[in-house]
């Protein structure tokens, strides 16, 4: 069995991922707050990282996946990204399911995102920084950090008023703050795999239904117009491993990649419910010719659960 450690351990879709692929692999799952991981989870799988912020992150990373003989490392909290992705090589024989470092440093960027889909010629919504000229900005928009997760201080701007006076609010901090168009449509997060070389192996467009920070009801759709979209953006743009691209199909048939987060998603848990196996495909030991199948109409509905301690 090979050992797989996530971090983010206690993300939305862990104890989902723990039901699905726990009896294929032996799973693993690390956060700086051990209480946050589901305690459906069994105990003895549960592990303390250090935060991303700790200057010996890194070699506390090695260390533990050394001690536990972890085949694959996947990274699930984009703090940590950009460190692990350039430091693979310090891992040994523990291979990391993440994109190659130029890409993460590209995508954590949400405006250096669009700007490199833009420059591939690939539509986006049109997006500038907050202290830049925003005479092509259309209001009502959004406005957003350009490096963040989790819809944080995700807001509306109803008026370019309002972007000049939160402009000089912000002083030089506008500058990290990215304005773009507010496209109308239906939202899909879609889950991109490939094999350790770039190769596609399967493109999963996930429908949202309700979604608070993460998605909370979502459905599995074979929609062509959305597939194509994000074949042509790996094309333009390759990297091994597990991405996510957020996007809106308009009215029109226009899919327009908003944000692409390069790492695995709390949806990878419906992938993995329809037929996906993020493991297999990264190792290259699919034996599905051509792009992997899944099954569409596939529904996610999260819910909360309240757990008690110390009650006699």
């Amino acid at each position: 069995m090979k050992k797989i450690l996530f971090t983010g351990g206690g993300g939305a879709g862990n104890e989902a991922l723990w039901r699905l692929l726990g009896q294929k692999y032996s799973l693993y799952f690390g956060d700086a707050d051990l209480n946050a991981i589901n305690p459906d989870i069994p105990a003895d799988r549960h592990f303390r990282l250090p935060w991303a912020s700790d200057p010996n992150y890194v070699a506390k990373m090695v260390d533990l996946c050394g001690r536990l003989n972890i085949d694959i490392l996947v990274p699930g909290v984009d703090e940590e990204l950009l460190p692990l992705a350039r430091n693979t090589m310090e891992f040994g024989a523990t291979r990391l399911l993440l994109p190659h470092a130029e890409y993460v440093e590209t995508m954590l960027d949400k405006l250096q995102m669009i700007r490199a889909l833009s420059d591939k010629e690939i539509p986006v919504p049109y997006s500038c920084a907050l202290n830049e000229d925003l005479k092509k900005i259309h209001f009502p928009c959004i406005c957003k950090p350009r490096s963040g997760r989790g819809s944080r201080d995700v807001y509306v701007l109803d008026s370019l008023a309002d972007a000049i006076s939160l402009a000089s609010t912000k002083g030089e901090m506008a500058e990290k703050t990215l304005v773009q168009d507010k496209v109308g449509g239906v939202e899909y997060t879609v889950q991109m795999l490939a094999d350790a070389d770039g190769r596609l192996r399967a493109i999963v467009p996930v429908r949202v239904g309700i979604k608070r920070g993460i998605t909370l009801r979502a459905e599995t759709e074979l929609e062509p117009l959305v597939i194509n979209a994000c074949e042509h953006i790996h094309t333009a743009i390759p990297t091994g491993g597990c991405y996510n691209i957020q996007l809106m199909l308009t009215a029109d048939g226009k899919a327009l990649p908003f944000e692409i987060n390069p790492r695995v998603s709390t949806t990878l848990c419906l992938s993995v419910a329809a037929g996906i196996d993020p493991i297999s495909i990264f190792l290259g030991d699919c034996t599905t010719e051509g792009m992997v199948p899944f099954t569409a109409g596939v529904t996610l509905q999260r819910h909360w659960v309240n757990q008690f301690s110390g009650i006699s």
